[in-house]
């Protein structure tokens, strides 16, 4: 596992999707760019079924061509 820290979240708007993208970055200075499209998990644990969302407070809504060159590469590698 690498340790990050997170520097930013976004949420990216692209046509008709839209999606989270949150840059971390290592204490080495290595940038990672991570995209969720999902932001509402279920899961089960101990038999019991819960529900985890991602908190939309702290995030920044941005047109995906407003990103910088770099992550609009990085997200195109990633299919989206």
């Amino acid at each position: 596992m690498i340790r990050t820290t997170k520097e930013k979240a976004m949420l990216v708007k692209k046509e008709n999707t839209q999606y989270i993208v949150e840059l971390h970055r290592t204490p080495e200075g290595k940038l990672f760019v991570v995209a969720m499209k999902d932001t509402k998990h279920k899961y089960r644990k101990n038999d019991e079924e819960k529900e985890w969302e991602y908190g939309m407070d702290e995030v920044e809504e941005i047109e995906y061509e407003k990103l910088s060159q770099e992550i609009r590469a990085a997200l195109s590698e990633a299919g989206l």
